[in-house]
């Protein structure tokens, strides 16, 4: 898996932004998109799936339109017709309606008229205001569902995945594919999922050489049985902790990208010693700033692109836990 070899990822997209209201907009819009490309590029089957999955039962159609974002009211007035709000939880809060809110996207067939909503973030909710404005963008004389379908992302990447069996088992390697394309899109965005999982964290180590030694210090770091090991919370990467102790490792997406190692106490300024002997060792130094020898003497920096065998770098992972 690799955020630059997924077909649905926008790389661009997820760049920081100070304007965080647009970057959110951003990545709900290519949620929808991918969403809804799976769908339009799989066998018909699915989407009519889809459609029973969340509690419509009409006839089998072979024939979908797939929209995004919807501006224009629909003219054609069918047997089935409602709002889908897809986000994290199913909790719909009081919002404010807005003449500017338009659907996300639409399921269309002679036999369904649907409207989507999307929302992505455990911080951000439906709106009973918002589900409720997209209704004036059926045609005139729709019957429309009394209340809108509420699903959540994790319920439809359980959905997908589980027909994504079926379909590698049908030999339909097209939409297999599509299929598990979405599903590692979910995990480098974090669609449907609580809190980032370590995926999402190596994921962000942008060469395979660096994604694998990540994952093989992981596995060194959790298997040692020498080791007693807890997770330290670390919010931009997997931070690990001596059971009782302060944090002595982390794999970090800021800092280049790299594993910090934490080493005794910060007074003794272990880590620049380390830091000489890394470097020689792998042959490239460190770019270590002026203000980060002052401030973080303690800890030593490692690329891991720059690592050509782990072995290298396991005495000083042991040395670190050893020193707190």
């Amino acid at each position: 898996m690799s955020i630059y070899n997924n077909i649905f990822h926008y790389y661009r997209g997820q760049t920081r932004n100070k304007d965080q209201e647009t970057n959110q907009l951003q990545i709900e819009n290519n949620v929808t998109k991918a969403f809804l490309n799976v769908l339009q590029h799989s066998s018909p089957v699915l989407t009519n799936e889809f459609i029973r999955f969340i509690g419509i039962r009409t006839k089998e159609s072979g024939n979908f339109e797939f929209r995004q974002q919807l501006t224009s009211p629909l003219n054609i007035i069918t047997p089935y017709a409602g709002v889908i709000g897809i986000a994290e939880n199913k909790e719909i809060r009081k919002g404010t309606y807005k003449d500017s809110n338009i659907p996300d996207g639409a399921i269309l067939s002679n036999e369904i008229s649907l409207l989507l909503e999307n929302k992505i973030g455990y911080n951000s909710y439906l709106t009973k205001e918002q589900l409720d404005g997209h209704t004036r963008l059926f045609a005139n004389g729709q019957n429309i569902l009394d209340e809108p379908i509420i699903i959540t992302w994790i319920d439809i990447r359980h959905f997908l995945r589980d027909k994504q069996k079926d379909f590698e088992n049908e030999g339909d390697t097209l939409t297999s594919f599509l299929l598990k394309q979405f599903e590692e899109f979910c995990v480098i965005n974090c669609i449907g999922d609580r809190q980032k999982s370590k995926e999402y964290f190596f994921l962000r180590f942008e060469k395979d050489k660096a994604r694998k030694l990540a994952r093989e210090i992981d596995n060194f770091i959790w298997g040692n049985t020498e080791f007693e090991v807890e997770d330290a919370g670390t919010a931009d990467g997997i931070g690990y902790r001596r059971k009782g102790f302060p944090k002595f490792a982390t794999l970090t997406t800021a800092r280049q990208r790299c594993l910090i190692l934490h080493i005794g106490n910060k007074e003794d300024k272990k880590g620049l010693e380390i830091q000489s002997q890394i470097d020689k060792i792998l042959n490239k130094e460190y770019n270590r700033s002026s203000s980060d020898s002052i401030k973080y003497p303690h800890e030593a920096y490692i690329r891991l692109e720059w690592v050509e065998d782990f072995e290298e770098i396991k005495p000083y992972i042991i040395e670190a836990y050893n020193s707190r």
